[in-house]
């Protein structure tokens, strides 16, 4: 069996999230909201959109560019998930961690 590593050890999350109304905040309650799209923004970001109950926040995750990949088919798999079950999944990414 491969060893699995849960996504929130394997990527730098965003400290703040643009609100609705444009605002940068740290928002604990986004881990509770759905997440519903998602933006590639270079070979390490990728941006997340997450709805809640007052609107869309954004923010992004950042991961090693040799995890990227993975992480985004990952992420696109649990599209319509809670945020808290998607960073507390585990994804198999051994064979491109050395």
């Amino acid at each position: 069996m491969r060893p699995r590593m849960k996504l929130k050890d394997i990527n730098e999350s965003s400290a703040l999230w643009s609100t609705p109304t444009g605002a940068l905040e740290p928002r604990a309650d986004v881990a509770d909201g759905v997440l519903v799209d998602l933006s590639l923004w270079a070979t390490s970001i990728i941006g997340l959109a997450v709805e809640c109950p007052d609107g869309r926040y954004f923010g992004s995750i950042r991961v090693s560019c040799n995890v990227y990949d993975r992480v985004l088919e990952f992420l696109k798999r649990n599209h319509g998930r809670k945020l808290r079950e998607v960073m507390d999944a585990e994804i198999d990414v051994s064979d491109v961690i050395q």
